[in-house]
């Protein structure tokens, strides 16, 4: 006989429901954001110091060159042709472009971090931006210097967009969300490309396509939580 002073508990012991992780913005992030700013900067400290000499400089050495890939032209120096594909994205042509990609790269990586884990979306990044400059280098050959992580933020969107979108497939959930940050994507490649002149869309291109396999990828292979 139960205590009628004792509450009734349920002998099947209730799962709570499966939830999204916070937007918390990863730390690796954060860094990036705060090193091409500093790069921007430094670069601005030289020009308006008198040493515009050295402000080209650092953008000849850290930008992505076409004819270095393709062994064209000769590298600065030894290993460039293999560092440039890590370094262009810490150049920007401007702090309009620098803040447009930091500021996207900001709020995509906020909500991608809901669905995969920090080193995941790093990964993405990174091979997003190599793929994005090898498109570039395909499709310009004869181009100059290239910079900017327009490439690789487009990855990190179109992983988004790849992941989520086969979540929300599999368990039968409405797409308008979804869209809406498809159409978001599109007007912000559209509005790079207006207010960033010599814009370098073939990067956008191969960075968005990279993105959307990884994202898509990494979600058939392990669903993402609730």
């Amino acid at each position: 006989m139960t205590d009628p002073g004792t509450p009734l508990r349920d002998p099947v012991p209730r799962l709570a429901p499966r939830r999204r992780r916070p937007a918390v913005m990863p730390r690796w992030v954060t860094g990036l954001i705060l090193l091409c700013t500093l790069v921007q900067l430094a670069q601005i400290a030289a020009t308006m110091a008198g040493y515009p000499l050295a402000s080209r400089a650092i953008t000849a050495f850290g930008a992505f060159w076409s004819g270095m890939f393709w062994g064209s032209s000769p590298p600065f120096f030894p290993g460039q042709n293999l560092t440039m594909f890590l370094s262009y994205g810490l150049l920007h042509s401007g702090l309009t472009h620098l803040a447009m990609n930091m500021i996207s790269l900001a709020a995509i990586a906020r909500e991608l971090a809901r669905w995969i884990p920090s080193w995941q979306m790093a990964v993405i990044y990174l091979l997003s931006q190599i793929i994005a400059a090898l498109t570039f280098a395909w499709m310009q050959p004869v181009s100059g210097p290239m910079v900017g992580a327009s490439g690789a933020v487009f990855g990190v969107a179109g992983a988004l967009i790849g992941f989520v979108g086969i979540r929300l497939y599999r368990r039968g959930d409405p797409l308008m969300q979804l869209g809406r940050s498809v159409l978001l994507i599109l007007l912000l490649n559209v509005a790079i490309t207006v207010l960033v002149p010599s814009i370098a869309w073939q990067a956008h291109l191969g960075g968005v396509v990279a993105g959307l396999i990884m994202g898509a990828a990494l979600a058939l292979i392990k669903p993402a939580r609730r």
